[in-house]
């Protein structure tokens, strides 16, 4: 309808600044010849549209115009912009509808809050894809978001996948939230690195100011990073048998990419028990990691990996007896 196009005109210029007809055009797939008649029906509603010629020209409003919408505070945008990574919206048809309405949430902002969308939409990308683990404690989160907003470097104490506590000064790149999962992207000494929220136990904002790019894309990185993995990883799948009190022990002892593959069947056993399956880099690296879990978990296939096992136990026994 052509007052919603000219909504979208509005909204535009008023978001981005300045834009040619061709612009227009394209994003609203239509003809320049349309575009001409709705600039011109906007400045015969009053609306202050002016062109400029030549190099850099285009079509834009004069300084200080403002289409607002009001209620929302600064902190209640930063919530919403982070919808445009809403992948099930794209799939069920409802892409154009979730741009249009960014559009008018930038509409909201006054000039000098521009910065703020385009560095949540850098910073925060919600991947919508699920992991089947529960939701996790994160209680540092609110303070890992404040000193990526603030612009400073954090200071954490950090538990890796093996168990090890260790200290790091990190500058806080963005945030990946992989289903209930919480993920951070920063730099230590320069590195870029990703750190699972859950397992920092201290953390506190430093007064040192982060070095964070400026053209840092956290979702590219996070996709590229994905990529990267699955090209060089061998999958070794396990089926096996967990104990209702093992997921916290297999939570601690298995990496990102071994909980992520994690898939339940429909049905357990009658003892409670799951049935999952998880897949691993080799057959070592799955005997350590259940290994590790001991008596609450038990592999039921490959058999290769139950004998391996039991020959590893039976080593440990004799070195102890």
């Amino acid at each position: 309808m052509r007052a919603d196009r000219l909504l979208t005109i509005l909204l535009l210029l008023q978001a981005r600044g300045r834009l040619t007809a061709q612009e227009l055009a394209e994003r609203l797939e239509v003809s320049e010849r349309t575009i001409y008649r709705d600039l011109q029906a906007l400045s015969q509603a009053g609306i202050p549209v002016y062109a400029e010629a030549g190099t850099g020209g285009g079509y834009s409003l004069i300084e200080r115009y403002q289409t607002r919408l009001t209620g929302l505070t600064q902190s209640e945008v930063r919530a919403l912009v982070p919808s445009q990574s809403a992948g099930p919206l794209h799939e069920l048809g409802l892409g154009s509808a979730l741009e249009v309405a960014l559009l008018k949430l930038e509409a909201v902002l006054s000039p000098h809050w521009q910065g703020d969308i385009d560095t949540v939409k850098r910073s925060i990308y919600l991947d919508s894809t699920g992991w089947l683990w529960t939701k996790e404690p994160v209680p540092f989160l609110p303070l890992l978001n404040e000193a990526l907003w603030l612009g400073q470097k954090v200071e954490v104490e950090y538990r890796r996948h093996d168990g090890q506590i260790r200290q790091r000064i990190i500058d806080p790149y963005g945030f990946v939230a992989k289903s209930t999962v919480w993920y951070m992207i920063g730099a230590v000494a320069g590195q870029i690195r990703i750190f699972r929220v859950s397992r920092v136990g201290a953390a506190r904002i430093l007064p040192e100011t982060s070095q964070r790019p400026r053209d840092f894309d956290v979702r590219a990185y996070w996709e590229t990073w994905n990529r990267t993995l699955e090209a060089g990883y061998t999958p070794y799948v396990v089926r096996l048998r967990l104990a209702p009190e093992g997921s916290q022990r297999l939570f601690e002892i298995a990496d990102e990419v071994v909980q992520a593959s994690m898939r339940e069947e429909p049905v357990g056993d009658e003892q409670g028990w799951r049935l999952i399956s998880l897949t691993f880099s080799s057959l070592l690296h799955a005997r350590t990691v259940v290994m590790g879990v001991g008596d609450l978990l038990e592999v039921l296939e490959p058999l290769e990996l139950r004998e391996a096992i039991c020959a590893q136990v039976r080593q440990i026994a004799a070195l102890y007896e």
